[in-house]
């Protein structure tokens, strides 16, 4: 199919829709830019909204709160434009549509009671606000991570009188729910138990039970030391290379936590004795599944550690203050030995150099001659990460000797002399050393600043909040990781509650105490375990006299759009009197129904964050509140309103929410009523033409023909798939998996392809909904035009969506009365890779609306 040439009359292009400069929502500015106040009659879906005075809203994954007739929302500061914390902004409105900046209610200076400055170098995610009436006192919460992972899973929690604060962090500053408790009754993984390990498959693709691996703390980080323990010898250690060493640990590889500090931050390490390797769980395990030695072999933190290594580094201007030339540091160093002449070793630990001048070279010797004699040839240049052997027999002593050199001029000679000790009792275990000394700098580059460990054995653990590295021990309480989150006060009980995933297995229900700052430590149950739920969002349909509470998540799948899907139960108590089992868990899911899927796909391109009733308990009126993210550039992600309808008796009985996709949502907050469109759905179950589809499979499916429609025989066996052009236009645009058997939306036999629809007569026509394919959240856009006719013969293009970069539904206001409708699909692209991704065609749903 050709590209067609461009029609005279083009309403939305593709640039207006990558910047947001869509049609004006009626009653704004015109310009829609920054500098003009705007006045809004409805939330603008999916385009830059713009507060009252004129400033992009920025509070994404926002929490909502109501107090007397103002409406709070509190949300994540993206203005950076990555997912490192920068704020979190309060805004408020009385109608819904305009929002006015309050102020941030959370910087990256906020401290917590003990004076800790926890936020410098984190991420702060899908803050929700409570308000305590026995305290008086504003609760917000949060979804805390150091800044370049999401290894802690952890939340904090400030409290205010006022709800646009200040806000003080909380004494336990940042936290798993449930960690620290010590009762046995108390839930919370505990180091060294084991845990039900979903990630790792069995060798025989028969066996569906998983292997059970032993519960490691992921906080605080570790420093890139040590390659993976080998199975037959894993007491023997083998360093990792000099190009990762001493970067940041993540599971068993690097990360980038180091690097692009933004703010003033305080980092300290602490290098703690470790236990013996335990292989008891490889062991078992190894022969029939598919185990890692990283995972499997294990060995745990002691209470013998390093005295703590603290360097507080300011973000600004040097200036000068590294340019002085002074003499390196050879480290370890004699006050941390018992002997009053040498350092005391063991014979595998290692000697690091640092220096403090800028743009400067070292060398080193290692036989006592002199480092600064050029003609030396003993001597090394110095480089980051490099280990110094100490290695020999008692007694054997090694002296290190490094300098300086700076435009032709040498330092001073720094010397160490180190010794292998008799007695391993007399070696401490040493203190880490950052190869940065403490000071102002712009920034640190990628794996420029580093951690070193010169005690052989030891684990490095570092933080970058102001407090003490603790490590866990075997037997310690260090709770259940908690990442996407939501804080729920029941409107029937009163009670509050955290819902929260963990990992991309567990979504737990903890109940919190009477001041809603923790959590209650035996009150938590896991449901929809394995199912890979996250952003939840939970509402009572009917408030104080409702039934049913809600809870509507989507899967996990990173930054992009994917299928919501919604469960519901009688009492968020329940599961708490439900059994532990042999693993300490305690399985809640026989108070929840199954899920159902709620939204089209992608739900209309969306992540659930928040369910409002503007209504009254009698007479509810719900509106659903979601983030469209966007990851290449979050400070441009943009929102979604969407009205909501739930039945307690749809769906034969199981319970029905259903979303209804709109490019603008005006509402009446006043009287508690969402504002009904002058348009309706035209498309629906019209006749369509449209490119040849996938042709069917003959005979039995073979896994070629695996993305072919199916014949009536096939279909016999559990196997439905239909890829006619009339799946794109009969109400149904969901999908829980395309991995499954049943599949139902228009798959052309190639692209480019082509689909039209006739609406029966001439409309005017508002907007036009499109639910493409996508595989679980990926990555793929689909690249396309929308074009309109009166008689089928002769197009007007109205969409050019040719460079889209948006993955999931879209959605175009349109102009002008016809009576056919067209969309042409040019591409399916894969951004992540840059290449095209036929294998992702796909039309799950058509919808053209007008009058």
């Amino acid at each position: 199919m050709p590209r067609p040439a461009r029609a005279a009359a083009v309403v939305v292009t593709a640039a207006a829709l990558l910047t947001g400069m869509l049609p004006a929502v009626a009653g704004a500015s015109p310009s829609g830019s920054a500098t003009s106040r705007q006045q809004y009659d409805a939330i603008p879906n999916g385009q830059t909204y713009y507060d009252t005075n004129g400033d992009p809203i920025d509070a994404h994954g926002g929490g909502f709160l109501k107090r007397g007739d103002t409406y709070y929302w509190v949300g994540e500061d993206k203005s950076l434009g990555n997912a490192r914390f920068n704020g979190l902004n309060l805004y408020k409105s009385k109608d819904l549509e305009n929002w006015q900046k309050v102020r941030q209610i959370l910087t990256v200076d906020s401290e917590d009671t003990r004076g800790n400055k926890i936020l410098t170098h984190a991420k702060v995610e899908r803050p929700k606000l409570l308000y305590n009436e026995k305290t008086k006192k504003y609760v917000l919460w949060g979804h805390w991570e150091m800044a370049a992972d999401y290894s802690a899973s952890e939340v904090l929690v400030a409290t205010s009188s006022t709800i646009d604060g200040p806000y003080t962090i909380t004494s336990k500053g940042h936290f798993r729910p449930g960690a620290g408790n010590t009762e046995a009754e108390a839930m919370g993984d505990r180091v060294g138990q084991p845990t039900e390990d979903f990630d790792t498959s069995a060798k025989d693709a028969a066996n569906k039970k998983h292997a059970y691996k032993p519960v490691q703390a992921d906080y605080p980080a570790k420093i890139l030391q040590y390659k993976a323990p080998d199975a037959r010898t894993p007491e023997k250690l083998s360093y990792v290379g000099d190009d990762d060493y001493g970067t940041s640990q993540a599971g068993n590889s690097w990360t980038y936590q180091l690097n692009d500090i933004a703010h003033d931050t305080t980092v300290k390490a602490k290098a703690v004795r470790m236990t013996g390797f335990d292989t008891s769980a490889y062991d078992r395990y190894a022969k029939d599944y598919n185990v890692s030695t990283s995972g499997y072999i294990v060995r745990y933190p002691t209470a013998t550690a390093s005295d703590t290594m603290t360097a507080r580094y300011t973000i600004g201007d040097p200036g000068t203050s590294h340019d002085q030339l002074v003499a390196p540091v050879v480290s370890p160093t004699l006050k941390e030995s018992s002997d009053p002449s040498v350092v005391l070793v063991n014979s595998q630990d290692v000697a690091f150099v640092t220096g403090a001048t800028a743009d400067a070279i070292s060398y080193f010797t290692t036989d006592g001659s002199d480092p600064a004699a050029p003609d030396n040839t003993q001597r090394r240049r110095y480089t980051d990460g490099t280990r110094i052997s100490l290695a020999g027999s008692p007694g054997k002593r090694t002296v290190v000797k490094a300098v300086t050199e700076k435009d032709g001029t040498t330092s001073e000679v720094t010397s160490v002399t180190y010794q292998v000790a008799e007695d391993p009792a007399d070696v401490p275990v040493f203190t880490p050393v950052i190869n940065r000394v403490p000071g102002t700098y712009g920034t640190f580059d990628y794996k420029e600043l580093r951690i070193y460990s010169p005690s052989y054995g030891a684990e490095t653990y570092y933080t970058m909040d102001g407090q003490d590295p603790a490590p866990a021990r075997k037997g310690d309480n260090i709770g259940y990781g908690s990442r996407d989150f939501t804080v729920h006060q029941d409107e029937k009980t009163g009670e509050a509650y955290l819902v929260t995933a963990q990992d991309h297995i567990y979504m737990r229900v903890w109940k919190l105490n009477d001041s809603f700052t923790d959590v209650v430590p035996d009150k938590e149950y896991d449901m929809y375990v394995g199912e890979h739920r996250e952003a939840p969002a939970l509402v009572r349909n009917g408030g104080k006299n409702g039934r049913y509470v809600y809870l509507m998540t989507s899967y996990q799948s990173g930054w992009y759009p994917n299928q919501a899907q919604y469960g519901r139960t009688e009492d968020l108590d329940a599961g708490f009197g439900e059994p532990r089992d042999a693993y300490g868990y305690r399985n809640g899911q026989k108070a929840w129904s199954s899920l159902q899927v709620v939204g089209d796909n992608t739900t209309y391109g969306s992540q659930p964050t928040k369910i409002l009733n503007i209504g009254t308990d009698s007479r509810p009126s719900y509106v659903y509140i979601g983030d469209r993210w966007r990851p290449d550039l979050l400070l441009k992600s943009t929102y979604v309103a969407m009205p909501l309808t739930i039945s307690d008796s749809g769906n034969g009985g199981k319970g029905l929410m259903r979303l209804q996709p709109t490019p603008r949502l005006d509402l009446d907050a006043k009287n508690g009523k969402v504002k009904q469109p002058d348009w309706k759905l035209l498309s629906l179950n019209k006749p369509v033409t449209a490119s040849p589809k996938v042709r069917a499979a003959v005979g039995a499916p073979t896994e070629s023909q695996s993305d072919w429609e199916t014949t009536p025989e096939q279909e016999k066996t559990g196997i439905y798939r239909h890829y006619d052009a009339t799946e794109a236009n009969d109400g149904k645009d969901a999908d829980v998996s395309v991995y499954d058997d049943t599949e139902q939306y228009y798959k052309s036999a190639a692209l480019p392809f082509s689909w039209q629809v006739d609406l029966g007569g001439r409309h005017k026509l508002a907007w036009i909904g499109l639910s493409f394919k996508t595989v679980g959240g990926s990555d793929n856009v689909h690249r396309y035009t929308v074009s309109a006719s009166t008689d089928g013969k002769r197009w007007t293009e109205l969409v050019d969506n040719t460079q889209n970069n948006r993955v999931g539904h879209q959605s175009h206001e349109l102009t002008g009365s016809y009576r056919y409708v067209k969309l042409d699909v040019y591409k399916s692209f894969d951004l992540a890779h840059g290449k095209d991704a036929d294998w992702s065609r796909g039309l799950y749903e058509v919808s053209v609306y007008g009058k």
